[in-house]
Parts: structure tokens; sequence; C-alpha cells
């Protein structure tokens, strides 16, 4: 029986994933900030809740070294996230602070504490959370843009960093995900027209991808028989618009998606 580590397991997509694991036979510690809350994932027996905030590094080490010292963890998936909407220039300081904290340093802090444990064992997957916005610009996505790229920057180095110790560095980059996931939107009037382009062609018809598909999608990444695969777009939108920016390349793709807003 294999051990998934969830970071982020208290609703959406790391919930959604815990539950699936579950269900084929993983052990899951999945980790929460306040997991005396949970209720749900307490129903199953391979289930385990850990306390977790990824801000604070004290819990993470605390709580590594003890599912450390009880399992042989084979994937760790940091799925913690925090998202906002804003012009460029209204961005606030504190919540950039706040954000970059969560989506970057979280994702650091716990992959850190995990790396020396799989090098040790000369095996182990690590799978992050992305996003549409970590592989494309587009407007408005504010400081959760440059985390994105961050995310997606930091899991490229570490895929070759930590290849000669068979540890193998995949991301999942949903698009827009039918979730409780808050965003902080500020006000944007002047940009009414561009939000309602961006929307239309992000969220067509208000089809948007369950948690749960998500959740297949990331079962399906860990399981892949090509563990040297790193990139997962889940989604018909998000792998459309993926494709598409391979097909144009960089610079047609940005004036394409341009034109979109534009319109």
């Amino acid at each position: 029986m294999s051990t998934i580590f969830i970071v982020g397991s208290s609703s959406g997509i790391g919930k959604a994933t815990a539950k699936l694991f579950a269900e084929k036979g993983w052990t899951v510690i999945a980790t929460m900030r306040t997991p005396e809350k949970e209720e749900e994932l307490m129903k199953y027996s391979n289930v385990h809740l850990y306390p977790l905030d990824v801000t604070k590094t004290e819990t993470i080490n605390k709580t590594v070294e003890e599912v450390l010292e009880k399992y042989d963890v084979d994937v760790l998936f940091n799925n913690a996230g925090y998202g906002m909407k804003s012009k460029f220039e209204d961005m606030k300081e504190e919540t950039m602070l706040k954000s970059f904290d969560t989506n970057v340093l979280g994702m650091i802090r716990v992959t850190q504490q995990f790396i020396p444990y799989f090098k040790a064992k000369k095996s182990g997957m690590i799978l992050t959370t992305t996003s549409l916005a970590g592989e494309m610009g587009l407007a408005l996505d504010g400081i959760y843009a440059a985390d994105k790229w961050a995310t997606t920057g930091l899991s490229e180095m570490l895929y070759h960093e930590l290849y000669p110790y068979g540890i193998y560095v995949k991301t999942i980059v949903p698009g827009v995900v039918k979730t409780n996931f808050k965003m902080d939107i500020s006000a944007m009037d002047e940009y009414e027209k561009l939000l309602k382009n961006q929307s239309a062609f992000l969220m067509p018809n208000d089809n948007l991808e369950t948690p749960e598909e998500v959740a297949q999608d990331v079962y399906d990444a860990i399981t892949d028989e090509d563990k040297e695969r790193m990139c997962y777009v889940t989604g018909k939108v998000a792998k459309e618009l993926y494709n598409k920016k391979q097909e144009l390349g960089s610079e047609n793709f940005r004036k394409y998606i341009r034109n979109k807003l534009m319109k």
C-alpha cells in the first residue's frame, strides 16, 4: 500500500484527492490548519488527519517529523493556495505578502522538509498544484500570477535537481475549478469589459471542472508509467489553451489572448 501526504485537504481539490486515494486503498495523510473541524474525512479508516499551516514553519516541521516517524511516504502533494484578482497598481503589500507566503514560501517550506527523506530512500514524488496562471499571463491575476509562475519554475528546477536521487517532480495545472477557493477581488469597474471577455473564454457556459475531476487527474499523474513527465493540465478549456500556446508559440499566443480580451 502506498502513502500520500496532502497539503491543503480541508476542501476543494485537496479533499477530493484525499477521498479518491483513500477509496483506491492508499494511506492518506490529510493535513489542514484545523483538522479538529473535519468530519467527512474522519469516516475513512486509512485517512489520518494532521495539523499544518504552510505559513508556520514550526507546525510544518513538527507534523512532517511525526508523520515520517510513523509512515513511509511515497508522494508529497502540495495543494495549499491563496488567490486574488486586482489591478496591478492597486495591489496592497499586505495581500501580496500573504499570497506569496502561502503559494510560494509555503510550498518551499513543506518541500524542503521532504527532500532529505526522499533522498535517503532514493525514491519519491513531489506533485504541486500550480495553475493555468502559471503557464500564461492573464489580465488582473495580480500577485497570484507571479506566485504561480514561481511555483512552476521551482518545480522545473527541482525536476532536474532531484532526478539523480530517483525523486520525480510533477505539476498539476488546473484552469478554473468549481471550488470555494477564495479570491480577493478589488474594485475594477474600468476593466469590466476585459473581465467579461476573459471569463467568457475561460469559463464558457460556466462549464467549470469539478474538484473530483481534478482529483482523478492527480491520481493519473501520480500513477502514470511515464514518471519523467512533469506537466499535467486539467480541464477541457485549460488543455485547449495550453495546446494553443504550444501550437502558436509564445509571441503569437500573447497576441491571440490580447485579441480575445480586447474584442
